[in-house]
């Protein structure tokens, strides 16, 4: 079964960073990644792994319900990030601006993406959960960088 495949694929780990479009699919209930994401978050919210996202990641997840002026949205995301149990919202430090700024270097990386794979990798993080292939292979060609796990491998019909 593709969730099982998906929750051993993290069970090694102690410390998870979400993308923003991670999060997006789980708030919105997004099929078919629904159906892994939301075992996840429970295992989260029962304290068992944590969850971390950056600054940027708020930041990101905001802006749309405010551009749309969707109060119902931004209240979701809110509660999301002041209430979600084992949720850790990681600031931008000088630290992780300086490894963003070597990931840039070396991958020509977006700005806002180098400092979210930063935050993985300076808070700690075994993984990073998202869609995006590109980061796995820059993840994969810099030593010491937390795995990508790629959330289209573990669902049906992808």
């Amino acid at each position: 079964m593709v969730k099982d495949a998906f929750l051993n694929k993290i069970a090694g780990f102690q410390r998870l960073l979400f993308d923003t479009n991670s999060i997006i699919y789980f708030l919105q209930g997004i099929p078919p990644y629904n159906t892994i994401l939301n075992p996840l978050f429970d295992y989260i919210e029962q304290q068992n792994l944590e969850a971390v996202i950056s600054v940027i990641t708020e930041a990101e997840l905001l802006v749309g319900p405010l551009k749309k002026d969707n109060k119902e949205a931004l209240t979701v995301v809110q509660l999301f990030l002041h209430e979600f149990p084992g949720l850790k919202i990681i600031p931008i430090t000088r630290q992780i601006g300086q490894m963003a700024a070597t990931i840039r270097a070396r991958t020509n990386l977006r700005l806002p993406d180098a400092l979210i794979i930063a935050t993985a990798k300076i808070a700690g993080c075994g993984a990073i959960i998202g869609n995006d292939r590109a980061w796995s292979d820059i993840c994969k060609a810099i030593t010491a960088m937390p795995e990508v796990i790629i959330l289209d491998l573990f669902v049906e019909g992808q």
